[in-house]
């Protein structure tokens, strides 16, 4: 079967394997392919991470299907998961714990994963795409601005160096001609 494999800032290529191919495996097509290290990569189909010892076929996976891969940073890949607390429920535990009992607290932080897992589960990554996109179009076109801006300072000092400082003066002049003109009334008769 045909799998479409798509990074989230836009890279993506097609791969053939079967069903019942595992998931690390799937990996490293991934990083033969689009050069993304194994242990940085999350595949994820239909919002649900993708385990290295499961096969394909366990998620359901068939023809044309398109997973997503969200790369980690090096030194998090690094890292096992299963044995290092995320900082965030680590300070959120601390921060429950000096306001509930420890029973309230452990309480409370569970129901607070299992919502953000929830949450997770529903996010859109097509959607999370589209986002990126517009913010990486955004950034762009902010970067054009401050290099035509930049282009124009230096052109602007370029003419005043070329001309020998004179320019300044003759603006300063037409400045302060016009404010006088914005400032003093204007009157018309007509006869």
């Amino acid at each position: 079967m045909l799998l479409t494999v798509k990074l989230l800032l836009g890279r993506r290529c097609s791969l053939q394997v079967s069903g019942k191919e595992s998931v690390a495996t799937l990996k490293k097509l991934v990083s033969q392919h689009l050069q993304v290290p194994e242990a940085q990569q999350h595949l994820l189909f239909r919002g649900q991470l993708l385990d290295d010892n499961k096969h394909l076929s366990d998620y359901s996976i068939g023809p044309n299907a398109s997973i997503n891969v969200i790369m980690r940073p090096p030194e998090e890949a690094a890292l096992d998961k299963t044995h290092q607390p995320q900082p965030l429920w680590l300070q959120l535990d601390q921060v429950l714990g000096k306001h509930f009992g420890p029973k309230d607290a452990k309480a409370v932080l569970g129901l607070l994963r299992q919502e953000h897992e929830e949450r997770l589960q529903r996010l859109n990554l097509e959607a999370l795409e589209q986002l990126v996109g517009k913010l990486l179009e955004e950034q762009k076109l902010e970067e054009l601005a401050e290099e035509k801006e930049e282009s124009a300072v230096t052109s602007e000092l370029q003419q005043n160096e070329e001309g020998g400082g004179g320019g300044e003066e003759v603006k300063e002049e037409k400045d302060e001609e016009e404010a006088d003109q914005q400032t003093s009334p204007s009157y018309s008769f007509a006869h």
